[in-house]
């Protein structure tokens, strides 16, 4: 990650922070990042990234999903740049990577969640393959636009029955209805039933 660029915040015994204000080389970078540098920016990510990386492998426990937590991170940190006070942005920056890696987190296992539900990929089986995948993807679209969204917001988006029959504004009883009838229509489509349990 740039190691070898020349920067303000990069290494040297000019660059330190007392307790959480910012030295004034990194304030100066901040401040270049508020005003829309992006080559400012990219001294934040040099200065950062392997931190928020190690952060968001411990929370993932897997490299690709974590290195996907950190472009996020710093996607919403640019995009949330004008917020961030004048203080070390390395625990602003950490709380972000922590709520991306958990969310991130969150979507793995209700994915998996949603194909041990319906049965197509259960067994035991922890990794779910990208052919897997697509074979899901393929029944979903097949699926009502409202079971498609009852089945993204419960199992995707990690939403409780009741909070998505509310998001849907519908009775609860009739989201328990939708969820069944989708699931029902999922393991048909990806021929679960042949499968033997």
């Amino acid at each position: 990650m740039g190691a070898s660029k020349t920067s303000p915040v990069h290494g040297g015994a000019s660059v330190y922070t007392i307790g959480m204000l910012m030295d004034p080389a990194l304030g100066r970078v901040i401040e270049r990042c508020r005003d829309g540098d992006r080559d400012a920016f990219e001294e934040v990510v040099d200065r950062y990234g392997l931190q928020l990386l190690r952060t968001a492998r411990l929370i993932l426990r897997d490299q690709a999903l974590a290195e996907d937590a950190v472009q996020e991170t710093f996607l919403r940190a640019w995009q949330r740049m004008g917020s961030l006070r004048d203080e070390d942005p390395g625990p602003w920056l950490n709380r972000i990577a922590m709520n991306e890696s958990i969310s991130a987190y969150r979507r793995r296992h209700r994915f998996q969640a949603l194909t041990e539900r319906f049965g197509r990929f259960g067994g035991g089986q922890h990794e779910v393959s990208s052919e897997q995948r697509l074979d899901l993807a393929h029944a979903l679209d097949r699926l009502t636009t409202e079971q498609r969204a009852a089945v993204a917001l419960h199992y995707y988006q990690d939403l409780s029955v009741e909070d998505t029959a509310k998001a849907l504004r519908v009775p609860v009883d009739t989201m328990k209805s939708r969820l069944k009838t989708a699931l029902r229509r999922l393991r048909d489509l990806t021929g679960s039933e042949e499968i033997p349990a």
